[in-house]
């Protein structure tokens, strides 16, 4: 009798433990697609907190929105983009799969962990619900979306795939190419170091840095990468690159760096990260920073087209942190209150 009641009550335990691992894993999978969101009325808009940070009224009654910029994206996994309350309505141009080549599926959600990645750093940059709730400050900008990380692996053919989604990229005369994969070792190399991030060693940052000196205009954003508290420590490629808008992470107070957040090599006499943006908790990373930075320039560019070296400028010189930049959080969050707008 007695085992009988032991065996029902572990029984009992084991399908309450599955059940809420279920559940955990539904919530999460929710929560990536739309995790819960502070929303700040600014102007006659209302938007959600890492583009309320870096706007401001005056911002908000020019009606800006990217319209009339081409924004290359370089990801993994674009998987629910159609779906998605914010993305819906984004204006996709070209979209490219660099693994496989194969974008029958390019659409559909394929797994848990990074699934929809791609999709929501486009919600970042590009993020709107009609009604004016803005995520994103360039909801009207043109999409070019480049699948080019298999998040199953991380071989050193990723730099080709890199590489050859800027010369696609480049061939449709994107304004603006952002970027959310970046590396530091590979499961098949690992001959890069720290001291090697000077903006020209490794393969990508030479290509990137030899694309963005023969293109004076067009904009690089780069996520900094996530190695702020791993042994690494120091940002990843190409974010190393000078010319490169290399964006790291705060934390919601606006000024403390997340602790995932990279910290910029001090072997250059420039500093990285360039700016940063805050990212929605629970969701972390840089690779959702850049695409809020994506978003602003795209927008400002909008309004005045400018050289590369005068956008950067003008973010750098509206930075929180512009009076005193590091290498942690670099010049800050730009702001367009600090802008001549």
């Amino acid at each position: 009798m007695i085992k009988k009641i032991l065996t029902i009550f572990f029984s009992t335990i084991l399908v309450l433990l599955v059940g809420l691992m279920v559940l955990g894993y539904v919530i999460s999978r929710k929560s990536f697609r739309n995790p819960p969101e502070r929303y700040f009325a600014i102007g006659k808009r209302v938007y959600t907190a890492a583009s309320a940070m870096m706007i401001d009224t005056s911002y908000d009654s020019l009606n800006l929105s990217g319209r009339g910029i081409k924004i290359g994206v370089l990801d993994t996994e674009f998987g629910g983009l159609r779906d998605s309350r914010w993305t819906r309505n984004l204006n996709v141009e070209a979209y490219a799969d660099f693994i496989d080549g194969d974008t029958t599926g390019f659409f559909k959600e394929k797994r848990g962990g990074t699934a929809n990645h791609g999709a929501y750093s486009c919600a970042c940059m590009g993020g709107y619900i009609p009604g004016d709730t803005v995520k994103g400050l360039a909801w009207n900008a043109s999409y070019y979306l480049a699948e080019i990380d298999d998040v199953d692996a991380e071989p050193r053919l990723e730099e080709e795939r890199m590489i050859n989604a800027v010369l696609w990229l480049l061939s449709h005369d994107v304004d603006i190419i952002t970027s959310s994969c970046s590396y530091t070792d590979f499961d098949d190399f690992d001959g890069y170091t720290q001291s090697m991030l000077d903006g020209r060693s490794s393969r990508l940052s030479a290509f990137m840095d030899s694309v963005l000196l023969a293109n004076p205009d067009l904009i690089f954003v780069q996520c900094i990468g996530n190695e702020g508290d791993t042994e690494w420590h120091y940002n990843a490629f190409p974010s190393d690159v000078r010319e490169a808008i290399s964006v790291g992470a705060v934390t919601a107070d606006g000024s403390t760096r997340a602790r995932y957040s990279s910290f910029g090599w001090d072997g250059t006499e420039y500093i990285k990260p360039d700016v940063c943006a805050y990212v929605q908790p629970p969701l972390n990373g840089t690779s959702f920073a850049a695409p809020a930075i994506t978003g602003l320039c795209a927008a400002l560019l909008e309004h005045r087209r400018m050289s590369r070296s005068e956008l950067v400028e003008l973010l750098h010189k509206s930075g929180s942190n512009a009076s005193n930049p590091n290498r942690e959080t670099g010049y800050g969050v730009p702001n367009t209150a600090e802008m001549p707008l």
